[in-house]
């Protein structure tokens, strides 16, 4: 039997392990007097990681919005315009204090029904499995739609991207040197961004194996970094979580959202050797290819002729 303080830290890593979404805000709001003799507002995302925004007021005085308060939006990787603010009367002088909120992902988000590569190389083969939601071991309830897969696979791998995204956020040189990745709360991953504001976070990575830096484009079959293998206690493993945000946790005040779990999960169809797109079936073992027609699926005009000239 395993002593009691094991236990307990491998229920820390399985719970702190589990949260490893980006968090930290980049946005900034910005307020530009206007020819109205009112003020703009704008939201200056400087990172590459997509957010909802959320403003309001406790002080308007002699002022009257253009859109309705709280007011929320999707901004990207720019400087994006809110709403305005009108004066109400002329003789009259003007007031507001505001605050602001931003989550994570995009409201409205809608996933694509694409299809996805097996995050392995080329004829390799690995083993599907399904992984269980850990808040489930302190008696929280798993989200309805928790998905959640891992790949087994025989020896050590390199780690390949499933989908064309953008690199937004990465944890690198932080496994375990002293009782294994098993007892940690710490393990390498990267998070990407798809064009449906879908992110995917691939995991574990071996310390300072990861071959992407944040703000990357990396399209379906590049490699991303090699496998912990030895470096993580569980063995040779793939992890892929497929999320986005649940816009009922998009709210202002924090106990609001309380019970509201913060994300939608996806279960991806990948293409197999059998030339099939599916939802892969636990215990089953499948061969990984990367056709064209996957690879460019989401690709540009001008990136389809890059590629094919680099190919």
């Amino acid at each position: 039997m395993k002593p009691f303080s094991t236990i307990i830290s491998l229920l820390l890593f399985l719970v702190l392990a589990s949260d490893a979404f980006p968090r930290q805000s980049s946005v900034n709001i910005e307020v530009q007097g206007n020819s109205r003799d009112g003020y703009t507002f704008y939201a200056n995302n400087q990172s590459y990681t997509p957010f909802v925004v959320t403003v309001d007021f406790s002080i308007l005085e002699n002022l009257r919005a253009s859109a309705s308060l709280p007011y929320s939006r999707n901004v990207s990787h720019s400087r994006t315009r809110l709403f305005n603010l009108t004066r109400v009367m002329d003789t009259y002088k003007t007031n507001y204090r505001y605050r602001y909120r931003t989550h994570t992902g995009c409201l409205d988000t809608e996933p694509d029904d694409i299809e996805y590569l097996l995050p392995y190389p080329e004829e390799i083969k690995g083993r599907f499995g399904e992984l269980s939601y850990v808040y489930e071991r302190i008696n929280h309830n798993a989200p309805e739609d928790w998905y959640s897969i891992v790949f087994h696979m025989e020896d050590e791998s390199v780690i390949h991207a499933a989908r064309k995204g953008t690199v937004i956020s990465i944890r690198d040189g932080d496994n375990s040197t002293h009782e294994g990745l098993v007892f940690s709360s710490n393990r390498n991953y990267v998070v990407v961004v798809h064009e449906d504001c879908t992110f995917a976070r691939y995991s574990i990575f071996r310390d300072d194996k990861i071959f992407v830096d944040i703000g990357d484009t990396v399209y379906p079959g590049d490699p991303l970094g090699e496998m912990a293998g030895e470096e993580f206690g569980f063995g040779n493993q793939i992890r892929l979580l497929i999320y986005y945000r649940n816009d009922e946790s998009v709210t202002f005040n924090r106990e609001d959202a309380e019970g509201i779990h913060n994300w939608h999960y996806v279960k991806p169809k990948f293409r197999t050797n059998t030339g099939h797109f599916q939802i892969p079936e636990p215990g089953t073992e499948y061969i990984s290819i990367h056709p064209e027609e996957v690879i460019t699926e989401e690709m540009g005009r001008r990136e389809r002729r890059r590629w094919n000239r680099s190919n």
